[in-house]
């Protein structure tokens, strides 16, 4: 694929512009402030590929590519046509509103974020972290008392990417939203946000995902002078909760109920098939039954709670949970202060700026529901009264995906998961007796606190019906007496877990290994990226990143020459803090 516009004309297109062409308060064009002599970091190569591009391309339409991802400009065919002469393309930065810190924010919007455009998409579910076996999140109307639809019911939270993928530029300069604020972003954070994306596609949770990472010795000036970069991001769409609460907040119901029938028909076709509904995408005249409206805010919420127990499973902090950084199709985004956890406690706080811990690691779940509540609430100006009294209904949807598939996700972590991916759930543990006892785990994690990727690592390797309690977990903990009661709880668990028909030793270690990952984006790590990067003690170097970028797109594979990037953290590092200066 090429990116010259003139030679492929139906290859890019502006579909944000196209859906709110009625609605002119939904965005503002701009064209991007394009960075001085940029120079290209890294590409993944995986999110090329999603748009039929290759790593090779960049090299070959170097000039191209920079003039594109690095200063906003779709150039022609034209070989005459010097690079002065070429202007930036007008883009698109959309305006939304939000929560912020439980806050209302009022009317914010992309402050540093331009959409390029959109191009005709070559990924897959899982290119998005995505998966169709979602049966968790089945969400209609049959949802009563936390139950969720029989089995061959049509799965109503299923999100559907679509056919085109929108591609952002971040940190491109200002814009109409910027509130004070130049629109740049600057290296250490745009290398940060760079590998979380691509990490978090490789761990299997759903993102947006990150192209490709130019620099510039343009300055930027934050609590220090840095340099300033773009990332280039990729997402079937940004949509977010913030753009719900913006056009309910300002009274705009002809503009919320078009941008429902958009989100419902592109990316939710569940929702519309089970209502026997297909509206039009143009025009005043189809706007969702109230019916439909509500299913559809029952699907967000579903993969709401879906992505944050994902988070969860693997130790994912974000940092800033504000309703404006909320995907309306349930997609990680928005990296800013994020964090893994390194030794496990829940109420660690990626974010030193949030000092009431509003944000921590075992607050998420609660968070993610309130997030769930203002967009209730926003979806009350484009309901009759009596279709709002549905709202709390639909919230419960939340509740049932996040218990769902953290209990799911936790149980396999264990080894005490259902025998194949899309089986029923093991009939040798009832639901409640394996809800207690994996409360009574992560109680015993809090005590002991080890390194929770490693532990889990390690549990994989270690068969409990050998009798010994294992030196290398007893090592990684601080309270003896409490891992080893556990281990005999759990060692009795397991022996009658591994009575099930394909549950043999090797095999539980197989799918434990598959699910319990050896390699994630340490803040550590990523710090010595980012040194490396600017020069810090030496030439600067980018080989670094693209190390990181190989090791966390196989997060689940041993690697034995990348073995130091499972270790523990070092000392220098126990005192890491990320801020949301970006």
């Amino acid at each position: 694929m090429k990116i010259e516009s003139e030679t492929h004309p139906r290859d890019w297109a502006q579909r944000y512009a196209d859906d709110f062409a009625d609605f002119p308060i939904a965005y503002r064009v701009v064209k991007a402030d394009p960075l001085t002599e940029p120079r290209l970091v890294c590409v993944s190569e995986a999110a090329a590929a999603c748009l039929g591009m290759t790593a090779k391309d960049f090299e070959a339409q170097a000039q191209a590519m920079r003039d594109c991802f690095a200063q906003g400009r779709l150039i022609g065919s034209d070989p005459s046509q010097h690079q002065q002469q070429r202007q930036p393309v007008p883009s698109i930065a959309s305006v939304y509103a939000g929560h912020q810190f439980g806050v209302w924010a009022g009317q914010l919007g992309d402050g540093r974020a331009l959409l390029l455009g959109d191009l005709p998409t070559q990924a897959g579910l899982k290119d998005w972290g995505l998966s169709s076996d979602d049966s968790t999140l089945q969400v209609g109307s049959a949802l009563q008392d936390g139950l969720t639809m029989p089995n061959g019911t049509a799965d109503l939270a299923a999100v559907d990417p679509g056919d085109r993928i929108e591609v952002q530029l971040k940190g491109a300069g200002q814009t109409p939203y910027s509130r004070m604020g130049d629109g740049r972003a600057v290296l250490r954070s745009s290398i940060r946000e760079f590998l979380a994306s691509e990490a978090m596609i490789g761990l299997g949770i759903p993102s947006t995902r990150a192209l490709c990472l130019f620099r510039s010795d343009d300055p930027v000036f934050r609590e220090t002078v840095e340099s300033a970069a773009i990332v280039t991001r990729l997402a079937p769409s940004f949509l977010r909760f913030g753009h719900v609460e913006y056009f309910a907040h300002f009274q705009q119901p002809e503009a919320l109920n078009h941008l429902l029938r958009i989100l419902a028909q592109r990316h939710y076709p569940g929702v519309l098939q089970a209502a026997g509904s297909q509206p039009r995408l143009h025009g005043q005249s189809a706007e969702l039954a109230d019916p439909v409206k509500l299913e559809l805010l029952k699907a967000i919420a579903a993969r709401t709670g879906d992505l944050i127990a994902r988070w969860q499973s693997v130790g994912f902090c974000h940092g800033v949970m504000n309703t404006d950084n909320m995907s309306l199709l349930g997609l990680t985004i928005d990296y800013g202060p994020f964090g893994f956890l390194d030794q496990y406690d829940e109420d660690h706080v990626c974010n030193h700026s949030d000092h009431q811990g509003r944000y921590s690691y075992a607050n998420q779940p609660a968070v993610g529901a309130w997030n769930c509540r203002a967009l209730a609430a926003a979806f009350r100006l484009v309901l009759s009264d009596e279709a709002a009294l549905g709202l709390a209904g639909c919230l419960q949807a939340y509740r049932v995906a996040f218990e769902s598939r953290w209990r799911e996700r936790f149980a396999a972590k264990f080894g005490l998961g259902a025998a194949e991916p899309s089986a029923q759930a093991l009939s040798a543990l009832p639901d409640n007796d394996l809800s207690d006892f994996l409360e009574q785990s992560m109680h015993m994690l809090q005590r002991c606190k080890p390194d929770f990727t490693r532990f889990f690592r390690q549990l994989s390797h270690v068969n409990p019906a050998q009798g010994e309690k294992p030196s290398q977990l007893r090592d990684m903990v601080l309270d003896l007496a409490c891992f080893d009661a556990w281990w005999d709880h759990y060692a009795e668990r397991v022996a009658s877990h591994m009575q099930v028909p394909g549950w043999e030793p090797h095999e539980r270690r197989r799918r434990m290994l598959s699910v319990n990952p050896k390699y994630i984006l340490r803040n550590h790590l990523a710090e010595v990226a980012i040194s490396r990067a600017r020069g810090d003690h030496g030439a600067i170097d980018h080989d670094e990143i693209k190390r990181l970028l190989r090791v966390l797109s196989r997060p689940f594979d041993d690697q034995p020459e990348f073995e130091s990037y499972a270790a523990e953290p070092p000392q220098w590092a126990k005192t890491l803090s990320v801020s949301c200066s970006s």
